[in-house]
């Protein structure tokens, strides 16, 4: 399967790989940058998931309801992304199976990272949050301005600059 796949070309920072209303029933695969999937939520862009290197990824509501996006995916550090276009991700699973499978997997392991996420954000002190983000992802400050950090872990700059200044000094 991985021989389906085809070069989209090289991501610069900051250019939106999908944006709102765009119809893309693609599997993805992000080689070596930082992306991040934005919605729009009461006026303001909230960051909702952060796709790190060497992984798949895909607009939910395009790829497994063909429906256009709601959301905006943003290259945060230059990459080269791949896909596989829905048509052939369809074919594939005729022949071998594999595509659902994967497909299924996926769709498991994003809605298990949402539900984590979602109960972080409700239960988690700003200190704890971040914590927990940068020993999910070590090298994430060099990847993401502190606006974007914030608005990933739902702080205010504030409170993620007093959270930093705790880690730091090791509260």
């Amino acid at each position: 399967m991985a021989s389906e796949f085809v070069a989209d070309g090289y991501c610069a920072r900051k250019h939106p790989i999908w944006k709102p209303g765009d119809q893309r029933e693609k599997l993805y695969f992000n080689a070596e940058g930082v992306l991040a999937e934005y919605a729009e939520i009461n006026g303001s862009m909230i960051c909702h998931r952060i796709v790190p290197p060497f992984s798949f990824f895909w607009s939910e509501k395009s790829f497994l309801l063909w429906q256009p996006c709601d959301t905006t995916m943003t290259c945060l550090k230059r990459s080269t992304i791949y896909s596989l276009d829905g048509k052939s991700l369809r074919e594939i699973t005729q022949e071998f199976g594999m595509g659902f499978f994967l497909a299924n997997r996926l769709s498991r392991e994003n809605i298990a990272h949402y539900r984590e996420r979602s109960r972080d954000l409700s239960r988690l002190n700003p200190l704890e949050r971040l914590e927990k983000t940068i020993l999910a992802n070590p090298h994430i400050l060099n990847h993401l301005s502190r606006a974007e950090l914030a608005s990933y872990l739902g702080l205010s700059r504030s409170s993620l600059f007093r959270a930093m200044n705790t880690l730091h000094h090791g509260a």
